[in-house]
């Protein structure tokens, strides 16, 4: 699996932040799709960003 770069982990998290603040769970659900498929499950960075979600997905 591929290394989250710093970039990446500040874009995610952006991404996260908009998407809990407009309540849109679609977005979440894409997002954490990238995550996982990009970066695998295991990943300490994906696991701490997926437990940024408001909502469950």
């Amino acid at each position: 699996m591929e290394k989250m770069s710093s970039r990446d982990y500040d874009t995610y998290k952006s991404a996260i932040d908009v998407a809990n603040r407009s309540k849109d769970k679609d977005a979440l659900r894409e997002i954490q799709k990238q995550l996982i498929v990009r970066y695998g499950a295991d990943n300490d960075d994906v696991q701490y960003l997926l437990k940024r979600f408001d909502y469950y997905v």
